[in-house]
């Protein structure tokens, strides 16, 4: 009886337009044609391995439940969640710092002199352990995205966000006032079938970080 097919969850928009290119000519490369199609389910150029197409808080979720034995997510998104997962390498690409942001002429000692701080942010595990460790206290605004209106239409005095190449802040009149920490893709695995199927798990885990470091 063959072996089930081995299924690795590949992050969706920013990061995983920096991973398709990268694992281009790689026996892990995605097949062109599927890729163009409606599809989540790609097949890569080693037989038996298959990607999922997955979005953000979504993808270590897979790869806990065992349905994903490996996956490719951003530190960033690993720090907001409380999975059993296993962290097997730093991957080097999707660098972006999490940062504190807001309008043009706001310094930070001005947001810290504010009675009722107002943070606008997806990231509320990270904010929480940044306020705390600078001895503050703020009301924090949930939002999924586009955070960078937030201070414009007065929702929030700033936000805390992903920072690539700042073009996006820029526009939106904002700029950085202090970076709480660093973010980059990260390879995972489910403790369950890492542990349980080292033969198939563990060499297929080395071709993706020697396709992806070479």
């Amino acid at each position: 009886m063959n072996a089930p097919a081995i299924l690795i969850a590949f992050p969706k928009g920013r990061l995983g337009d920096e991973l398709v290119p990268l694992l281009a000519g790689t026996p892990l490369a995605l097949d062109a044609q599927a890729l163009k199609s409606r599809v989540l389910r790609i097949p890569t150029a080693t037989p038996g391995v298959s990607a999922l197409l997955l979005k953000g808080a979504d993808l270590p979720r897979y790869v806990a439940a065992g349905v994903a034995s490996l996956g490719i997510v951003g530190s960033d998104t690993l720090d907001e969640m409380d999975m059993d997962l296993l962290e097997l390498a730093d991957l080097g690409f999707g660098a972006c710092r999490l940062s504190l942001c807001a309008l043009a002429g706001v310094s930070l000692d001005e947001l810290r002199a504010k009675p009722h701080l107002r943070l606008a942010t997806k990231f509320p595990r990270a904010t929480e352990a940044w306020l705390s460790r600078e001895g503050l206290t703020a009301e924090l605004v949930p939002l999924s995205s586009s955070a960078e209106l937030a201070p414009l239409l007065g929702l929030a005095d700033a936000i805390v966000d992903l920072v690539q190449t700042g073009g996006t802040l820029k526009a939106h009149g904002l700029v950085e006032t202090a970076i709480l920490g660093r973010s980059s893709a990260r390879l995972v695995a489910g403790r369950g079938a890492y542990l349980s199927e080292p033969r198939r798990i563990r060499p297929l885990a080395e071709a993706l970080i020697a396709a992806l470091n070479g």
